[in-house]
């Protein structure tokens, strides 16, 4: 087993300079660990290698033969394009930093051809039974139904809402700030069930005196950073809780099976875009640094639009 490099520099750029967040600095470090357990597997680079040793990570094939090397290891590809994204961030680190002079030249080819899954997506009537089904008589069937609502009526990703504090929601104006990846914030409108579902959960977990201030818009300085969704009392809701909690209410609707947070995002995309929001306006909302990664969900409209097609339309399918 080769011994860990010291990636130290880089992964102090990607902190400083790219605003990531821990969790993405530590699956970039991951990545590239594996990928220079390969380049001294090769014989590319010694063991350990050293900065010295980093212009010699920029031949020709290496990070191609890696990729494969995860593909006969039967990963996803979403955890090979991972790597591929991570791989080409520390090249293009070496190349700013004046390590390398140019960026290996098979990389770009790769990325036109790279397979992408399309997101799981409810429709919106197995969606709606779905957000009924917390009991809102006790107080973690509200919560719940808070948690569904909140997550599928304003995009959010599972760390977004996991992370909401009481200073970041306006009920007065309606709307809730968001810190999203590479702590970007984003300003999304509260408003319908999601607005309903959170005033009644807050309602029921905080004092009178504090919820009045939370209503008029006057939240105290130590309300601010309280968590939106609590686990245990005083404490911020786990992410695996709620992972939990959205498989456990999918199980019991339909016996579904693979439903996360994340598929409620995908489902309020397909929505939006399904009703005739723009793509740019989604993009917005999901946070998104570029409209390619928001174009997924017009593929996948477009998609269901097809298989649509086939069912219903007389000639579309072919005679017997």
């Amino acid at each position: 087993m080769p011994r860990p490099a010291n990636l130290q520099p880089f992964l102090d750029h990607l902190a400083a300079e790219r605003d990531l967040s821990p969790r993405t600095i530590e699956h970039y470090a991951r990545d590239l660990r594996q990928f220079l357990e390969t380049a001294v597997e090769l014989g590319a680079v010694p063991d350990p290698p050293h900065a010295e040793d980093w212009p010699d990570l920029a031949r020709r094939g290496l990070a191609r033969t890696h990729l494969a090397k995860l593909r006969r290891l039967q990963r996803s590809p979403a955890t090979v394009n991972r790597h591929l994204a991570s791989i080409r961030s520390f090249y293009r680190w070496l190349q700013l930093t004046g390590r390398i002079d140019h960026l290996p030249d098979d990389l770009s080819a790769s990325r036109g051809g790279r397979e992408r899954n399309l997101p799981t997506v409810l429709g919106e009537q197995l969606l709606e039974q779905l957000l009924t089904l917390p009991d809102p008589s006790t107080d973690r069937g509200l919560r719940d139904r808070a948690l569904l609502e909140v997550i599928y009526g304003l995009g959010l990703r599972l760390a977004e809402v996991v992370g909401l504090d009481l200073g970041d929601v306006d009920l007065v104006d309606g709307r809730v700030k968001v810190l999203g990846k590479g702590r970007k914030e984003r300003l999304l409108p509260l408003c319908g069930c999601a607005d309903e579902a959170l005033r009644a959960h807050l309602e029921r977990r905080l004092d009178p005196v504090e919820w009045l201030a939370v209503t008029d818009g006057r939240v105290t300085r130590g309300l601010t950073s309280r968590p939106v969704f609590e686990g245990r009392p005083g404490r911020r809701i786990a992410r695996r809780t709620v992972q939990q909690r959205v498989s456990h209410y999918a199980g019991e609707l339909a016996g579904l099976a693979g439903v996360s947070p994340h598929t409620l995002r995908h489902s309020f995309a397909t929505h939006l875009l399904d009703g005739g929001a723009g793509i740019r306006v989604v993009q917005e909302l999901l946070g998104h640094g570029h409209l390619a990664t928001t174009q997924i969900y017009t593929h996948l409209s477009r998609t269901q639009v097809r298989e649509a097609y086939q069912k219903a339309h007389p000639r579309a399918r072919k005679k017997d």
